[in-house]
């Protein structure tokens, strides 16, 4: 038997905004599954437009 499930069970899409910029806090996500801090340079980003996890 399949003893596994599917992930769709577990997540849901979240489509929530940084509008009123209250998150400053900007991670990137490495190639090995992880969020790691940004090293991009965000000076004059729009950061209104990036989604919150």
């Amino acid at each position: 038997m399949n003893e596994y499930k599917r992930l769709g069970d577990y997540i849901r899409e979240v489509n929530v905004r940084n509008r009123d910029l209250k998150v400053a806090n900007l991670v990137g996500f490495a190639i090995e599954k992880a969020f790691i801090p940004s090293v991009a340079n965000v000076i004059g980003t729009d950061l209104s437009t990036y989604k919150v996890i």
